[in-house]
């Protein structure tokens, strides 16, 4: 059985639409909402921050685990929205993966943050 945890944060997934500019045929960065605001848990993995640095930019990776209830139909091709972390956006990297209560899913996202 799953341990008990406690979902206190509010959450979004979104897909990428695939809409593209009728004039130039390019692919446009549009976003759709497919679970909008659901209460999950967001827990920071251990060591929550992995530093690296390309071209003098630096970029912290912020890795994360994320539990919902419903949201089986997510994939790893759309994104969490954290709106109690200030509308933080996430890729999710893995799962869904059903919990033992065969209610809830977790996943693994990854956050990145510019420096």
């Amino acid at each position: 059985m799953a341990a008990p945890f406690k979902c206190d944060e509010k959450v979004s997934i979104e897909r990428k639409t695939g809409a593209t500019d009728p004039d130039s045929g390019v692919e446009l960065d549009v976003w759709e909402v497919v679970y909008d605001h659901y209460w999950a848990s967001v827990q920071d993995s251990l060591p929550s921050r992995s530093e690296s640095t390309k071209n003098g930019m630096s970029i912290d990776v912020l890795p994360s685990r994320l539990r919902m209830q419903g949201a089986g139909g997510a994939t790893t091709e759309m994104r969490a929205v954290l709106h109690s972390r200030g509308d933080r956006i996430a890729q999710i990297i893995s799962g869904p993966a059903m919990l033992d209560d065969r209610v809830h899913y977790e996943f693994m996202i990854e956050g990145f943050k510019h420096g």
